[in-house]
C-alpha cells in the first residue's frame, strides 16, 4: 500500500506563506493498493487537487473507479467532493462509504451542500460520475486486495465519527480523526482497533498545554500514547490546527521526538505534509 497526503489541516483551509511546507488544505488522503485499488479517506478541500491529479489518467477518460471513506460530515472532511472534474465525467464510478445520522443519510448531507443556495451544481443529480452512497457498518468491506474495517468512536448522534483500518496482507493503516478520549471505553476501543498497525494517522491539532475550545479533538499526547499502547510502528500527526505554522509543527516534532528517544521508544513520529507519499 502507498498513501499520499492531499489535505492535512483541520477546521478551515489555511493559505499563506507560513503554511506552505505542510500545506493548508483540509482532510484528504489517497491510498493506492498494490493491484491498482484506489481509496480516499475523507473529501475535504484537499480532494480538489487530488481530483485534478486523477484527471490526468483514466478518470479524465471516464474510466476511473474510486472508493471514498468518509469519517464524518463536518465541513473540513466533506467540502471538496463536488468540485473537481473527476466527479463530473460520465463513466467514472464513485462508491462512497460513511455514517448516516439522526439528521439524515450521508447522501442527503452531500445533496444538501449542493443546494442552489450554496452551489451552481444544483444537487447530486447533476454530477456526471456514477455515484453510490453506502452506510458504513462494522462489517468488513473488500476492495480488491484491500480489507476495510470501520469502528464508531463517537456518541454524537448528529455527527457520528468513524475510524478506518485498511489492511493488505500483513500490512495495516489506521485512520482516526476528531475523537476526544472522554472515557476509558472509547480509549480501549481505539487501542484495540489500532493494534500493531504499521501506520497510524491521528488528528492532533493541539497539545495538552494549550487551553482552547476545540469541540472534542484529541491532543498530540493522546495520539502518541495511543500509538505506544497499540504498538504502532509509525505515527503521523494530522488535522493540524489552522493557527499552527510550519515552524511550530517543526518544533512539535523535535520536542516530542526527543521525549520518545529519551524513554527508549522506537515509535517513528512525523507530521502529515501535503504532497508526501508514504509506503505502508
Amino acid at each position: 500500500m502507498r498513501i499520499a497526503f492531499w489535505g492535512v489541516r483541520g477546521y478551515v483551509p489555511t493559505p499563506g506563506a507560513d503554511y506552505l511546507r505542510y500545506g493548508g488544505n483540509t482532510c484528504c488522503i489517497a491510498l493506492h493498493g498494490t493491484n491498482g485499488e484506489l481509496l480516499a479517506l475523507d473529501s475535504g478541500t484537499g480532494f480538489c487537487q487530488f481530483g485534478d491529479h486523477l484527471m490526468r489518467g483514466d478518470f479524465g477518460q471516464g474510466r476511473g473507479q474510486l472508493t471514498l471513506l468518509i469519517s464524518h460530515t463536518y465541513w473540513d472532511h466533506i467540502l471538496g467532493l463536488p468540485f473537481p472534474g473527476v466527479v463530473h465525467v460520465p463513466g467514472n464510478q464513485l462508491r462512497i462509504y460513511g455514517p448516516d445520522s439522526t439528521r439524515g443519510s450521508l447522501e442527503m448531507v452531500y445533496d444538501g451542500i449542493l443546494s442552489p443556495v450554496y452551489s451552481p451544481v444544483y444537487g447530486l443529480a447533476h454530477i456526471g460520475a456514477t455515484h453510490n452512497f453506502v452506510p458504513i457498518t462494522t462489517e468488513p468491506v473488500q476492495v480488491g486486495s484491500l480489507t476495510i474495517r470501520a469502528m464508531p468512536l463517537s456518541q454524537r448522534l448528529n455527527s457520528p465519527i468513524w475510524a478506518y483500518r485498511i489492511e493488505e496482507g500483513e500490512r495495516a493503516l489506521v485512520y482516526i480523526t476528531d475523537v476526544r478520549y472522554s472515557n476509558d471505553i472509547i480509549w480501549r476501543k481505539a487501542v484495540g482497533f489500532a493494534k500493531h498497525a504499521n501506520l497510524l494517522i491521528h488528528s492532533a491539532p493541539y497539545t495538552r498545554q494549550e487551553h482552547v475550545q476545540d469541540y472534542g479533538h484529541s491532543r498530540v499526547e493522546d495520539a502518541i500514547e495511543l500509538a505506544l499502547e497499540s504498538k504502532v510502528e509509525r505515527l503521523y500527526l494530522f488535522h493540524h490546527a489552522p493557527t499552527r505554522t510550519d515552524a511550530q509543527l517543526d518544533q512539535l516534532l523535535v520536542h516530542y521526538g526527543a521525549e520518545l528517544n529519551a524513554h527508549g521508544h522506537t515509535l517513528i513520529l512525523d507530521a502529515a505534509r501535503e504532497g508526501v507519499q508514504v509506503e505502508v
